[in-house]
């Protein structure tokens, strides 16, 4: 019963520390841009999980087949993807980026239709038609004239392209997960992108006024880098070892209206009762779009390598 509820409230952790990610990372978006701000928590970040790999699996290597996907996976599962979320934290509110990351699976059974992996069920168009419906609730009952809001627009964009990309990552990540470890993958796939990503973000780092950047943005930067990017996953993998994926993945729920909650309570974000409707109604989209045989569970390798949010 001890080793079940510390299981629990590890995974509460984790939910805590994502969904508190979206606000927070608003705050390192004052003064970073999203490319340096995610170059930097990369930076910080991809070494510990290399010592977490070495702890936990001895071999850190890889083999050269592996190469091509690995740069594929790294370059769109986190140069862009990251990029992308963090820049649609930025722009648009919290409650419409977490949900938005909410319909990731989605778009994961979508590729895994076109891959030719599985067929879409009815189920999962249902599941599609009322997610969507439910986020047009909660967009369409945001601030502004007729619920439309242009200050926000581009985040709102920014956090579906988001939500494709990590809707992708599965997909192109199951091959090498079929010999390999998620943290295996994670790791390495890390310091791919983060490459890439000292790379591109080489301009806007070197344009910062370093000694400008307040102690609120470094802790922002440090609090992606650390417990978001490397605790959380440790708790992630250890409650998958010990109870399964699919029971993680209930957690996964939680993390929009946690996110939602911090932000109504620390920022002041307004949420209302058609966006509480509205997300309740997304979630049950999701859901529909999850359930399906065990055997056949598309989100099997999101669960077991999912994003830090």
């Amino acid at each position: 019963m001890y080793g079940k509820r510390l299981i629990e409230a590890l995974l509460w952790m984790v939910v805590l520390i994502w969904a508190g990610n979206y606000t927070l990372g608003k705050v390192g978006m004052r003064e970073f841009s999203p490319a340096a701000f995610t170059a930097l928590r990369f930076a910080i970040a991809t070494p510990f999980m290399f010592l977490l790999l070495r702890w936990r699996e001895g071999a850190v290597r890889f083999s050269r087949p592996d190469l091509p996907r690995l740069v594929v996976v790294g370059v769109i599962g986190v140069a862009l993807y990251q990029t992308v979320f963090i820049a649609a934290v930025k722009y648009t509110t919290v409650t419409t980026a977490s949900l938005m990351l909410g319909l990731s699976p989605i778009f994961t059974a979508f590729f895994n239709a076109l891959s030719g992996h599985e067929n879409l069920r009815p189920s999962y168009l249902l599941g599609a038609g009322v997610a969507f419906a439910g986020l047009t609730l909660v967009i369409s009952s945001g601030p502004g004239e007729l619920g439309l809001n242009a200050a926000t627009l581009k985040g709102d964009i920014l956090a579906f392209i988001a939500s494709v990309l990590w809707g992708l990552y599965p997909v192109l990540a199951t091959p090498i997960l079929k010999k390999h470890s998620a943290l295996w993958v994670t790791a390495h796939s890390s310091l791919i992108g983060v490459a890439v990503l000292l790379i591109y973000s080489t301009p806007d780092l070197g344009s910062m006024n370093w000694p400008a950047v307040s102690r609120a943005a470094w802790a922002s930067l440090l609090y992606a880098a650390i417990p978001v990017t490397v605790i959380s996953l440790v708790a992630w993998y250890y409650g998958i070892e010990k109870i399964g994926a699919n029971q993680v993945m209930i957690y996964m729920y939680m993390i929009t209206p946690t996110a939602m909650a911090i932000a109504a309570l620390t920022i002041g974000e307004t949420i209302n009762a058609f966006q509480i409707i509205g997300t309740g109604i997304t979630l049950l989209g999701v859901y529909l779009v999850k359930r399906q045989p065990e055997s056949k569970r598309p989100d099997q390798a999101e669960a077991e390598n999912p994003a830090p949010k």
